[in-house]
């Protein structure tokens, strides 16, 4: 980059640059003291630039990252200033307010000066928002619109990921399969919003029932799936009867009508060396079906 013009001139053009500048700018010294904090950085941070300056950097990021960030700086400053790309990094980090709060700030550090008089300045962005953009948008690419319960795709990645270890650990594994009963004849009785209200009960009974470590989803129109780490035909049979008695015994109220609807529910083991779903799946399918041929609201467990 070249320059013309008086030295003198060039920076004060310069500290007009960093003074109207949107983004935080932070100068410290070879300390870790800060020695330059514009009005962007106060805007960000919370603190003017007499509370900050003089202040060791620590002040500006939560406790748990402060170590961390000091050898860093200081890995970085023991680096050789010959090469150009060596005096840059890009970074996510989360910094802290004068209150307290925390957020995720994109920062371009920069190492300024020589060996005997070192500086480093940093551009931080707040990105708080960006983030929370990108975890909605991954949240519902996972789940499913209307329950919140992971969708097909998801659930069938998640599953294949447990299988795995499951097989890794030898570990047992089962797979349970939900099926409303008469989910048609509650969608013409009542109409289709209250079996959209049926569909919302029916997760959140399944979820606060269900132990943290099992899996919950949406297969598709009234059924749904929930895979149960390390638990072997019996206990996952203990868990479908204890669903299937708080399932039927719900009732729901909607536009004064008070409904209640049960579920039939499937249940199979993975087999030593499954690790897919599609073999439990069927097996779980098969069991759903032996359920409701023997009168619904109630539990089938297919035996390897």
């Amino acid at each position: 980059m070249i320059f013309g013009g008086k030295k003198s001139k060039l920076a004060q053009l310069c500290a007009e640059i960093v003074g109207q500048a949107e983004d935080a700018v932070v100068v410290i010294d070879s300390s870790h003291r800060i020695v330059l904090f514009n009005a962007g950085a106060e805007e960000m941070f919370g603190y003017t630039g007499k509370e900050a300056v003089g202040e060791r950097l620590d002040m500006l990021m939560p406790e748990r990252f402060q170590l961390q960030h000091d050898a860093m700086i200081d890995e970085f400053g023991a680096g050789s200033f010959d090469a150009k790309s060596s005096n840059r990094r890009n970074r996510q980090i989360y910094g802290r307010r004068k209150d307290g709060n925390e957020f995720v700030a994109s920062a371009q550090i920069m190492r300024l000066g020589d060996k005997t008089s070192r500086y480093y300045a940093a551009l931080f962005r707040d990105i708080s928002q960006n983030k929370r953009t990108e975890e909605e948008l991954l949240r519902l690419a996972a789940t499913d619109p209307l329950t919140g319960a992971y969708n097909r795709r998801e659930f069938t990645i998640m599953a294949e990921r447990e299988a795995l270890r499951s097989h890794r650990y030898h570990h047992p594994l089962s797979l349970m399969m939900l099926d409303l009963d008469h989910f048609k004849r509650l969608n013409d009785s009542f109409g289709h919003s209250a079996g959209d209200k049926v569909l919302q009960r029916f997760t959140t009974l399944c979820c606060n029932t269900l132990r943290n470590v099992d899996i919950f989803g949406r297969w598709g129109g009234e059924e749904f799936v929930a895979l149960l780490p390390e638990t072997d035909i019996e206990g996952a049979s203990i868990i479908a009867e204890r669903l299937r008695k708080i399932i039927s015994e719900n009732i729901l109220s909607y536009n004064d009508h008070k409904i209640t609807f049960t579920a039939s529910i499937g249940v199979a083991q993975y087999k030593d060396g499954e690790t897919t779903i599609d073999g439990p799946l069927g097996r779980t399918d098969s069991a759903v079906f032996d359920a409701k041929k023997a009168g619904r609201n109630r539990i089938s467990v297919f035996r390897n």
